[in-house]
């Protein structure tokens, strides 16, 4: 189980003080408190951003014993990984570090924002002393619905078991995916298709031993009363997919409704017979030959 935390509105589309202070004050504590409830542990991947704003989230999450990641600084669109070199990536990696770190001791894990990277990120993870990143989604399809979708298209033929990157330390452990990504945005829009992802993972996993990564977002459990705003991207097809018609189904079931939905997810782990472990933890067990 993995967590994204971040300052971002899933309403205005937009990063902003007020979603960081509603998530430390109302995202965190709700999703902390189901993750004790089963026993869940989580790796949660800060922005640098969110960390500098609320730093005592940062303590929140590790006082709940789980692991403390980073998600790159800011997760504005402009600032995504696959848009900057190999010299950025290091600048931002280590300025996001420094902060998370001020709080959270000596982190490892990675997951970048929008899951957005290129040939530079995993020598930038290595050189700032990364251990493990998690942002490839293998055999996911998001077409025109996402931003840096021809560079995602990569993922259709990405390995589907974790591995180590060749000349690094820094080992991919893929996000679960089969055309749809397992994560809380398919349970929100389809609950059913996201119940038949899960049996279909499960599945591999026993099959392959390949584990089951599930990703999901405190502000997804955020209500917000302020008025919808889809982004304004320039490119016509863009703008109707990836800023309104994807807008509009990620709306679906987010506050109450979305945590009534995870807790079902861990149920169904739990009674399939899965544990729950950090990213860090399970980085362990995988060998420097798994390339």
């Amino acid at each position: 189980m993995t967590s994204d935390v971040e300052s971002f509105s899933i309403h205005v589309n937009r990063c902003d003080p007020e979603t960081a202070a509603k998530v430390y004050r109302e995202g965190l504590p709700k999703l902390l408190s189901l993750y004790s409830k089963y026993d869940v542990a989580s790796t949660f991947y800060f922005t640098g951003e969110l960390a500098e704003t609320v730093p005592e989230a940062i303590d929140l999450v590790k006082e709940n014993g789980h692991e403390i990641g980073c998600h790159g600084y800011s997760h504005e669109v402009g600032d995504a990984f696959d848009l900057i070199g190999f010299d950025e990536q290091v600048r931002v990696l280590e300025s996001a570090k420094k902060v998370i770190e001020k709080n959270a001791g000596r982190i490892e894990s990675f997951r970048a924002p929008a899951l957005r990277i290129n040939r530079d990120t995993i020598r930038a993870l290595d050189k700032t002393g990364f251990s493990s990143d998690s942002s490839v989604c293998p055999q996911r399809f998001d077409g025109p619905f996402t931003f840096g979708s021809k560079k995602k298209l990569a993922w259709l033929v990405s390995k589907r078991k974790p591995f180590v990157y060749a000349d690094s330390g820094v080992a991919e452990i893929p996000i679960s995916a089969l055309l749809l990504p397992y994560i809380g945005t398919t349970m929100r829009i389809s609950p059913s298709t996201n119940k038949l992802l899960g049996k279909v993972h499960y599945a591999e996993s026993r099959r392959t031993d390949k584990p089951v990564v599930f990703l999901f977002h405190p502000n997804e459990c955020l209500e917000d009363s302020r008025r919808a705003t889809p982004r304004r991207t320039k490119n016509f097809v863009q703008h109707i997919f990836a800023d309104r018609l994807r807008q509009k189904m990620k709306m679906k079931n987010l506050g109450p409704s979305s945590l009534k939905l995870l807790e079902q997810v861990i149920v169904r782990a739990k009674g399939s017979g899965f544990e729950f472990v950090r990213v860090k933890d399970y980085r362990k067990t995988i060998p420097e030959a798994a390339q």
